[in-house]
């Protein structure tokens, strides 16, 4: 148990904080015993969570006292600190950043008490701000540049390699030159009709933009331009505004990419109809962004991604496409006018967290970090409070519980068990409606639903509340 307790006060709770502005509040500290603090520390941080891996960044960490508590003393330490200037808070279904203040007493012999609250902060900074963000990112994405690089470098190996030996066993057995010509002759029919069968129709097509870099509430604009040779029927001419959550799980052969569609609108710049051979058409290509929705980021396996596609669809026939990349920033003259929430930066309808990822992606994660308690405790952050289907062998019960552990059910248990592939250890608290079915379970492979609420650093353990067979949420 702890021997002493935090919490912390903004000055403004409900406030929304400019980026790379101030932020005050007060530290409150109540000693249940006499204890020594080697340095209260308080910082501003940033985190992602969400479906990818966590992101963070830490603003600036200040010590507001050393010393000596006594029993039953209560302190307050007043604090200033900067918040980041980017990234911006946002709510979205794949990915979430908060802004957070964070308390730790270091306390020798014990566990250190540590206290959180978060707070929403608007970027201020204008569009040279949010392109530096993308150097910070380069930095933070160092280990995972090498790490492509590495892939890279195998992959060319292993074609350099694989064209030695094509020619070894062709000279060998020349029946190899003709499997391999075949599927190089398929590949070049794919790529012909994507790329130079629409051209055939509809000759050479000029597409472009005058700018990629937009705001919110500002147009994009640009022209397309084409001449056909022949007469060309189409389904019509359309310009598409996506704007897409990206994040990517796990890592090396367990990497998982997770995409969501937050904003899509589509302009028709040209009904079905047939296009005349010899007569030129010009598409002005002009589309508004709405004033509230999010800036582009860049936070390593967390992306925020907005693109434009101009098409051209020709029934029977490969269509002409192009897309481009397009980078939404500040406008740098105001504020984001609302704050960011679920429901502002979304028009498709909410993915069901629960279904998406599954209980064995977080066990995989957490198993593979189980040696980094920093990794472990920010995973376990990153997925506090969903809820899973989940199956474990049970391994103990009644090993400890009561009113230390804030987490146990009234009249329920704590059970030891161990998740099935990986043996990832866990503390199940279970409800007493579920102690019959525990006991039956015996050492057999128990299955439910249940709630991440914690990681029990002390017996390195994942803390699950299961849901009651009598109601749909843990009480």
């Amino acid at each position: 148990m702890a021997k002493c307790d935090l919490s912390i006060t903004l000055d403004e709770p409900s406030g929304v904080y400019p980026g790379g502005g101030k932020i005050t509040g007060t530290v409150k500290v109540h000693a249940d015993a006499d204890v020594k603090c080697k340095g209260l520390d308080v910082q501003s941080v940033w985190k992602t969570h969400g479906r990818g891996n966590v992101a963070s960044g830490t603003v600036e960490t200040v010590t507001l006292f050393t010393g000596q508590w006594t029993a039953g003393q209560s302190e307050e330490y007043r604090f200033e600190l900067p918040i980041a200037e980017w990234p911006p808070s946002y709510h979205g279904n794949y990915l979430n950043i908060d802004h957070y203040i964070e308390a730790r007493a270091k306390i020798p012999w014990a566990f250190d008490p540590k206290a959180s609250v978060e707070f929403l902060m608007q970027p201020t900074c204008g569009p040279e701000i949010a392109d530096a963000q993308a150097s910070v990112s380069a930095k933070m994405g160092m280990i995972g540049w090498i790490f492509t690089s590495m892939i890279v470098f195998m992959v060319f190996g292993a074609i350099l390699a694989g064209c030695a030996g094509f020619f070894v066993a062709g000279a060998q057995n020349p029946f190899i030159f003709f499997i391999v010509g075949g599927i190089v002759t398929f590949i070049g029919g794919f790529i012909a009709m994507k790329y130079y069968l629409p051209k055939f129709l509809l000759g050479e097509v000029h597409c472009e933009l005058k700018s990629i870099r937009v705001s919110p509430g500002e147009q994009v604009n640009g022209e397309l331009k084409l001449q056909p040779r022949k007469n060309v029927p189409i389904n019509g001419v359309t310009m598409k505004f996506v704007g897409k959550e990206v994040c990517i799980s796990g890592s090396g052969s367990n990497r998982t990419t997770h995409s969501n569609t937050f904003y899509e609108t589509e302009t028709v710049l040209e009904p079905a109809g047939v296009l005349k051979p010899g007569v030129a058409k010009h598409f002005p290509l002009s589309v508004p962004l709405p004033g509230d929705v999010p800036y582009s980021i860049d936070l390593n396996d967390n992306d925020i991604k907005w693109s434009v596609e101009v098409r051209v669809d020709i029934p029977r026939w490969p269509d002409w496409s192009k897309s481009f990349d397009i980078t939404v920033v500040p406008s740098g003259k105001q504020a984001v006018a609302t704050t960011p929430t679920r429901t502002e930066t979304t028009v498709s309808p909410p993915a069901d967290d629960e279904s998406g990822l599954t209980f064995a992606e977080t066990a995989s994660h957490i198993w593979s970090s189980k040696d980094d308690k920093e990794q472990v405790e920010m995973l376990v952050d990153a997925v506090n409070g969903l809820n899973f289907d989940i199956e474990a062998f049970v391994e103990r019960r009644l090993l400890y519980s009561g009113e230390d552990d804030p987490h146990v059910y009234k009249d329920g248990y704590a059970v030891w068990a161990r998740y099935t592939d990986p043996p990832l250890p866990m503390v199940l608290y279970v409800p007493h409606d579920l102690a019959d079915e525990f006991e039956q379970a015996g050492r057999d492979v128990w299955s439910g639903r249940g709630t991440v609420v914690g990681w029990d650093s002390r017996h390195r353990r994942l803390q699950v509340k299961l849901l009651s067979s009598t109601s749909a949420f843990p009480g």
